[in-house]
């Protein structure tokens, strides 16, 4: 999904945004303040928010959105799996 391949890139670039800021010498420090605070606002203009939680098709096995009624791939109906008790393990 291209949602998903999204939060993977930017949970990576994060890190490597992290990385650098943690080896920066003080001379560079200004440079590499920018490039956090720059990241920082690019990640919150995305606002990805949390990853949506799939499920497989009981029909195909395809993967797809939990609460989806119908299944993208094999266009059979599905009944929603009932809703999980807030704090209830995934």
């Amino acid at each position: 999904m291209m949602g998903d391949g999204l939060r993977e890139f930017v949970d990576a670039v994060g890190q490597d945004v992290a990385a650098v800021a943690e080896r920066t010498s003080p001379q560079d420090s200004t440079s590499v303040s920018r490039l956090v605070g720059s990241w920082a606002k690019l990640v919150g203009f995305l606002a990805l928010g949390p990853a949506p939680e799939l499920r497989a098709c009981p029909h195909c096995g395809a993967m797809g959105m939990r609460d989806a009624t119908l299944c993208g791939y094999c266009w059979k109906k599905l009944v929603p799996p009932a809703r999980r008790a807030e704090g209830a393990a995934a």
